[in-house]
């Protein structure tokens, strides 16, 4: 294997999820932080897949910093030979997991999803062959139709289980997800979160209820009727009274 160094423009540089950073303080504390190590570590590295184009395959905080503080200023990078793409996001997933502390949940889940979602890799193929355990990869299995600030807070929130079955299913309206998934992350405790029993309370009244077009498209209108289903549990309680008394109505006396 052949292995060169060169000066490259950040903009030659790409990545299959980029972690924007937003605080610049921030960004040039790493930037300086790099630049003194005595190591004299060349610190981009990546793989060159065209002439004159490249992958970044470690130190993604580094070149998210860059991005922010010298975006123009070209950087010295360790460049290795194509490999495929299934070989570059396993060896992503080896070295920012344990050691890219500055990435994000958000850039694991879009390395891992990549794997399961284009090129059919399970969960255990996964773990095999970035040699963690089972439970390592499947925290940062979460369906990437799901907007990035619900996933965000998916863990925190204690609702990835709910959030992966709306992603799933085939019953809601793409208008009602993006509402669902809102209710999904409310604090718990909150009348109008979406649980589990909720949700599947929801699953049958969106089976049976087919709602018009002008609702669907009023996004306020919509997400009232949400909240009020999920505040009113649904009239679960009224209703069962009606079903009470009707039956004892029909009782002979």
């Amino acid at each position: 294997m052949t292995v060169k160094s060169k000066i490259i423009n950040l903009g030659n540089i790409v990545t299959y999820y980029h972690d924007e950073i937003m605080n610049m303080e921030r960004a040039k504390n790493i930037v300086y932080a790099e630049r003194i190590r005595k190591s004299r570590l060349i610190p981009l590295v990546v793989e060159e897949i065209a002439k004159g184009k490249y992958v970044l395959i470690e130190k993604f905080e580094y070149y998210s910093s860059l991005l922010k503080v010298l975006p123009n200023v070209p950087v010295p990078c360790l460049i290795y030979p194509a490999t495929t793409d299934i070989e570059r996001l396993i060896h992503i997933l080896k070295i920012s997991i344990p050691l890219e502390k500055g990435t994000s949940w958000l850039f694991k889940n879009e390395h891992v999803m990549k794997l399961i979602q284009d090129y059919n890799l399970s969960d255990k193929e996964i773990a095999r062959l970035t040699n963690y355990n089972l439970a390592v990869i499947r925290r940062y299995i979460l369906d990437t139709r799901i907007p990035f600030h619900i996933r965000e807070k998916a863990l925190e929130m204690k609702s990835k289980g709910v959030l992966e079955d709306i992603a799933r299913s085939t019953i809601f309206p793409e208008e009602v997800k993006m509402i669902l998934y809102e209710k999904a992350i409310l604090r718990k405790g909150n009348v109008c979160r979406l649980t589990r029993k909720k949700f599947n309370y929801m699953k049958v009244f969106f089976s049976i209820c087919v709602l018009p077009e002008s609702i669907l498209k009023n996004t306020t209108d919509l997400e009232n009727l949400i909240s009020w289903l999920l505040f009113s549990n649904f009239k679960i309680e009224d209703h069962m009274i009606y079903l009470f008394n009707s039956i004892v109505k029909r009782q002979p006396h």
